[in-house]
C-alpha cells in the first residue's frame, strides 16, 4: 500500500474572480521526490504557498503525516519541518550571506549577542558542499540573481527536516550549479528527505524525479511514475496543444554587414570585472554569450546598454563609432535591453500592463508632457494582440500575469519601439514550455526581420537550438568562440569551466 507523507484533498483558491486552484487532488509518497508541472497560471505556486503557509486554501484538507493541517503562516509550516525555496527570493539584501542563511536560527553568545564567528563558519559548510564560492560576510545586494538564489538554497537545506519545497530553484542557474544541487538534493532525499519540486525543465524532472503531478488550468490532470511516461505525453498534459520548436533551417542567416564591433571592454565596477572582450554581431544574427554564473556575460550587456560605465574599449554600432554612458543613449540608437530579472528590473509591478508597455517611449505618445490616453490604449492592445499576451484587460496590474506573460510585457516594451539591436539576458528563465516556445518562435522571427540578437542563456539547449554563432565567457573574459556547426554542450562546458 502506498504510504503518502502529504494528501491533499479537494484543494480550492480564489483570487478575485480568478479561480486558480480547482478541486486538486493528489497525494505525495513520503521518502518521494515529487514535481509539480503545468504552464504558467496553472496554480503550481499557488499550491505550493497554501503548502508553506503563505496563503490558506479556500475550500479541501491537507493531511500531513496522517493529521489534517490548515497553516495560517510560514511559521505553522516551518514547525512542521518544511522548508521553501521560492522563485522569487525572500531574502534581506542589504544584510551578509551568512545573515540570510540563519535568519531566525542564529546562535546567540551572552547577553543576547549574535555569534558571527559560529555563523560565519557554519555558513562556510553549507555553502561548501554547494560548491559555492560565495564569502559569508558578502552583502547580499551585491550578488547577482542566480547567486542570491543559490544562498535561498543554501538557506532552504540547511534547516530542511522533514519536507523540502523547491519552486523553480534552478530558473537562473547554469547546468553546471543544477548538478551539483541535484546531488546534494539526492543525498538528502537517501537520509529521508521528501522534496516537492516544481520546473518547467522537462530534462530536469526526467533527472530526478521519482513521480511527478500535471496541473493545467488550476486542476489536476494526472499524476505519474516519472518511468512511466515521456517528455511528449507531459507536454501534451500540460498545455493541450501541440508545440513547434524553432527549426534550424528558419535560422539560416544571410550574409550581411556588421552591426555592433566591440573591442577591448573593460568594465572595473562591476561584480564580475570585464577583462578584454572583443567581438561582432552582424544585422540579423543571434549571438549567445555562454557560461557560469559569475562569468561575466551580464556585466558585458549591462555597459552595452549604459548601465555599467565603460573604463576602456571601443563600440562601433552601424559603422559608426559610438560612447553609450546611459540607458537613454543606447535605446537613441536603436538597441533594447530585457533585463534578466524581470520584476526587479524589467517592469514596474505596481502599475499596469498598458502603463508598463508605454514606458519606453511616453515622449513619443505625449502632448505638451501629457500622455495621450488613445494613443497609450491602441499601443498597448495592439501589443498584446501581436504577442498574444493573456491579461483580463491591459488595465490589469502586471503582478496579476503569469511569468511567462510578464516576460512578453517586457519584450512589448522594448518591441514597439523598434530596435535593430536587442539584448535578451536569460529571457525564458521561469516560464513554462508553451511560453518559452513562442518567445523563441519571436526571437527567430526578430533576426529574420533583421533585427541583431545578443542571447544570454544559461541553458545550453537554448543557445544550440537559437544562436548562430556563439562566445563562451569564463571570468569576465571570452575563452572561446563555436559556430552553431561545431558546438556542443560538452565542448562549451569545458570551456566554461576550465578556459583554454
Amino acid at each position: 500500500m502506498i504510504s503518502f507523507l502529504i494528501e491533499l484533498q479537494s484543494i480550492s483558491k480564489r483570487f478575485g474572480g480568478t479561480r486558480a486552484l480547482d478541486g486538486v487532488s493528489f497525494g505525495i509518497e513520503r521518502g518521494a521526490i515529487h514535481a509539480v508541472m503545468g504552464e504558467n497560471g496553472a496554480g503550481k505556486s499557488t499550491l505550493m504557498r497554501i503548502l508553506s503557509g503563505v496563503l490558506t486554501m479556500d475550500e479541501g484538507r491537507m493531511v500531513i503525516d496522517g493529521v489534517e493541517k490548515c497553516f495560517q503562516t510560514p511559521l505553522d509550516a516551518q514547525r512542521e519541518g518544511i522548508s521553501t525555496v521560492y522563485q522569487e527570493p525572500y531574502l534581506v539584501p542589504y544584510m551578509s550571506v551568512a545573515e540570510n542563511v540563519f535568519l531566525g536560527h542564529e546562535k546567540v553568545k551572552r547577553f543576547g549577542f549574535v555569534d558571527f564567528d559560529s555563523l560565519h563558519s557554519k555558513t562556510k559548510e553549507i555553502l561548501s558542499a554547494l560548491s559555492l564560492d560565495i564569502s559569508p560576510t558578502e552583502v547580499l545586494v551585491n550578488l547577482s540573481p542566480a547567486e542570491v538564489q543559490l544562498v535561498q538554497i543554501a538557506r532552504a537545506i540547511a534547516f530542511s527536516t522533514n519536507i523540502l519545497l523547491l519552486d523553480e530553484p534552478t530558473a537562473s542557474l547554469t547546468d553546471h550549479e543544477t548538478t551539483i544541487l541535484f546531488e546534494h538534493l539526492k543525498k538528502l532525499n537517501t537520509g529521508g528527505l521528501t522534496i516537492i519540486y516544481v520546473s518547467h525543465r522537462l530534462k530536469e524532472i526526467f533527472e530526478l524525479c521519482h513521480t511527478v503531478t500535471v496541473l493545467r488550468d488550476g486542476r489536476h490532470v494526472a499524476t505519474k511514475k516519472v518511468s512511466e511516461t515521456s517528455e511528449d505525453e507531459l507536454i501534451g498534459l500540460m498545455v493541450g496543444r501541440e508545440l513547434h520548436k524553432a527549426e534550424h533551417a528558419v535560422l539560416a542567416r544571410r550574409e550581411s554587414g556588421v552591426r555592433l564591433e566591440v573591442q577591448g571592454l573593460r568594465v572595473q565596477n562591476a561584480p564580475v570585472p570585464v577583462k578584454n572582450v572583443s567581438f561582432i554581431v552582424h544585422e540579423g544574427e543571434i549571438v549567445a554569450f555562454a557560461g557560469l554564473v559569475g562569468s561575466g556575460r551580464s556585466e558585458v550587456a549591462k555597459a552595452l546598454f549604459g548601465l555599467r560605465s565603460i573604463d576602456a574599449g571601443e563600440i562601433v554600432f552601424n559603422g559608426s563609432p559610438i560612447e553609450v554612458k546611459t540607458p537613454a543613449d543606447a535605446i537613441a540608437r536603436g538597441i533594447a535591453f530585457v533585463p534578466e530579472d524581470r520584476k526587479e528590473e524589467g517592469l514596474i509591478a505596481t502599475q499596469s500592463v498598458r502603463q508598463n508597455i508605454s514606458l519606453t517611449g511616453l515622449s513619443r505618445i505625449s502632448r505638451f508632457g501629457f500622455v495621450k490616453g488613445s494613443a497609450e490604449e491602441k499601443l498597448a492592445t495592439k501589443s498584446t494582440d501581436q504577442l498574444a499576451i493573456k491579461t483580463a484587460s491591459i488595465d490589469a496590474g502586471v503582478s496579476t500575469l503569469s511569468g511567462g506573460n510578464q516576460q512578453k510585457v517586457v519584450l512589448a516594451k522594448w518591441l514597439w519601439l523598434q530596435p535593430s539591436f536587442l539584448i535578451l539576458d536569460e529571457p525564458t528563465r521561469g516560464i513554462d514550455v508553451g511560453a518559452k516556445a513562442e518567445i523563441h518562435r519571436l526571437i527567430v522571427n526578430l533576426a529574420a526581420s533583421g533585427v541583431s540578437i545578443l542571447l544570454i542563456s544559461s541553458e545550453l539547449p537554448e543557445v544550440l537550438e537559437l544562436a548562430h554563432r556563439i562566445y563562451v565567457m569564463k571570468d569576465g573574459e571570452i575563452v572561446g568562440e563555436f559556430t552553431r556547426e561545431n558546438a556542443s554542450q560538452e565542448a562549451i562546458m569545458k570551456l566554461a569551466a576550465i578556459g583554454n
